[in-house]
């Protein structure tokens, strides 16, 4: 995927005529995943939403939406001839119908950013990597198995500590599994970069400080690492350093070329504290060929 703020600008409505759009529960739900997301395509949506029936549907009512001024669109070059995927941002309008709902945090919507920095390289591969993963996930839901999510924007916890509201949890995205009468809460953390040992523990170690025992006895950090090699540096540097926060809250990870269909999601791809092993040759490495599914039941 290619892209830079040189190349790529929100689609102009030169000679487009206004659309009387209907403010139904479908345009209330699209406002409110694109809001949870920051960007997503159409066909991301029609997997959240659930509508495969109904995905020419879909694309006509995202274009009359756009054309009602309530989203921004613009293309993105993807390196092939076969697509430049139409992405969807929410625009001022789209907000001011969120905030005027009243059902998202006033603060929250105040924070959507921006279309110059959301089209910014760095900030849009990862978003558009977050949104492509969650959408997914999702196609996993079931009778048997029932999956709900928060986005980005509606999963930062924050705590007022000195009159300052702080962000203290900050999961790309956070997905509920439910089945068997139990609901399991996953922070979905994407590491598409490399970050430091410190900046690795002190995230982490922000969840056991938050999230009280209860909390903790459901919850699952889940880091999506962008290489395997990434996943592995990270277990080697938290074994090594004895970290004590893998007594206190269940974390797995796994990375992206273990997620190439989503019915992996569901796979043993997940790699643990209990199933990773320290070896010795001539230097310390890790041996994560034992790999377990996200939970028991799946």
């Amino acid at each position: 995927m290619y892209m830079n703020t040189i190349d790529v600008a929100l689609t102009p409505r030169t000679n487009v005529q206004p659309y009387p759009i209907q403010i139904n529960e479908t345009t209330m739900d699209i406002l409110s995943l694109v809001f949870e997301f920051k960007v997503a395509t159409a066909w991301q949506i029609t997997r959240f939403l659930k509508q495969r029936d109904r995905v020419k549907y879909f694309y006509l009512k995202l274009h009359r939406m756009w054309q009602a001024g309530l989203l921004e669109s613009f293309k993105v070059y993807t390196g092939v001839r076969a697509g430049m995927p139409v992405y969807y941002m929410l625009s001022k309008q789209g907000l001011n119908i969120l905030k005027e709902e009243g059902t998202h945090d006033p603060t929250r919507l105040k924070n959507y950013p921006q279309a110059k920095t959301l089209l910014s390289w760095g900030l849009f591969k990862h978003e558009a990597q977050v949104v492509e993963l969650a959408s997914m996930e999702i196609k996993n839901k079931s009778q048997n198995l029932s999956i709900a999510f928060k986005g980005e924007m509606n999963s930062v916890a924050r705590d007022l500590r000195s009159d300052k509201n702080i962000e203290v949890l900050t999961p790309d995205y956070t997905a509920f599994y439910s089945a068997l009468g139990v609901q399991e809460c996953i922070y979905s953390e994407f590491e598409r970069t490399i970050k430091s040992k410190g900046a690795m523990l002190r995230k982490i170690e922000r969840y056991t400080q938050f999230l009280n025992l209860e909390q903790r006895e459901h919850s699952t950090i889940r880091l999506i690492f962008q290489t395997p090699n990434m996943e592995e540096s990270f277990w080697l540097n938290i074994l090594m350093g004895g970290a004590t926060f893998l007594q206190k809250i269940r974390v797995v990870s796994t990375n992206l070329s273990l997620l190439e269909t989503y019915e992996q999601f569901l796979e043993p791809i997940y790699a643990s504290e209990k199933t990773i092993k320290l070896v010795r040759q001539g230097r310390m490495t890790i041996d994560m060929s034992q790999r377990v599914k996200l939970f028991s039941f799946l």
